[in-house]
């Protein structure tokens, strides 16, 4: 995977030690978490899903630049 950027989200998979970013992982992380179950569906939203990569992705190209 190489180094992360600032504020970047990764979830290993500890069954398979895959490595997932971005919305992958998210969903991942909601699949393990009953309470994080009903957020599954929203991902198939392409907007949401852009959202969520946007989020995990860390600060890179002027991502986290202060308000």
């Amino acid at each position: 995977m190489g180094p992360l950027r600032l504020g970047e989200v990764v979830v290993q998979d500890l069954r398979s030690g895959t490595t997932l970013r971005g919305a992958a992982g998210f969903a991942l992380l909601c699949r393990q978490i009953p309470a994080y179950w009903p957020l599954l569906p929203l991902l198939s939203n392409p907007a949401l899903r852009r959202r969520v990569e946007r989020e995990f992705s860390g600060c890179a190209n002027a991502g986290c630049t202060p308000n």
